[in-house]
Formats: C-alpha cells, sequence, structure tokens
C-alpha cells in the first residue's frame, strides 16, 4: 500500500489561506473595526463558505456518468 504525498517544494495554501484570515481578524479586532462577536460570526460564514468550495467535485468526477439504480422490485 502506497501512501501518496505532495510533491516536495508545494506550497500550502490552505495553512497561508488560514494564517491570512487570522492575521487580519486580529488586526481588524485590535483597530476597533470589527467586535469580538461580529468577528466570530464573520468566522463561521466564511468557514461555511470555504467548506463548500473545499468539497466541489472535482472536473473528472463531474463528467463522469452516475451509475444507474437497479430496478425496484415489482410486487
Amino acid at each position: 500500500m502506497s501512501i501518496r504525498r505532495a510533491p516536495r517544494g508545494s506550497f500550502p495554501v490552505d495553512l497561508a489561506v488560514f494564517l491570512a484570515i487570522l492575521a487580519t481578524g486580529v488586526v481588524l479586532v485590535l483597530v476597533g473595526h470589527v467586535s469580538p462577536e461580529a468577528l466570530a460570526g464573520y468566522a463561521s460564514a466564511l468557514a461555511g463558505l470555504y467548506a463548500a468550495w473545499h468539497h466541489r467535485p472535482r472536473s473528472e468526477e463531474a463528467q463522469r456518468p452516475l451509475p444507474e439504480a437497479p430496478p425496484a422490485p415489482e410486487r
């Protein structure tokens, strides 16, 4: 059983996005533009959007036809 690893030197995009959003939230709270309560709501909304985007089907999966269901037994 082989384990597929990312090629060496690949950039972890998810980590970079997480750190950028975290830093932006901290700056907005410290400057006083956003309350911590509002930031929690924004973070929840962004997490939902990211989850929807991250779990979208890949192009080859979207082109594959769906398997047909077996015929229902007649009564």
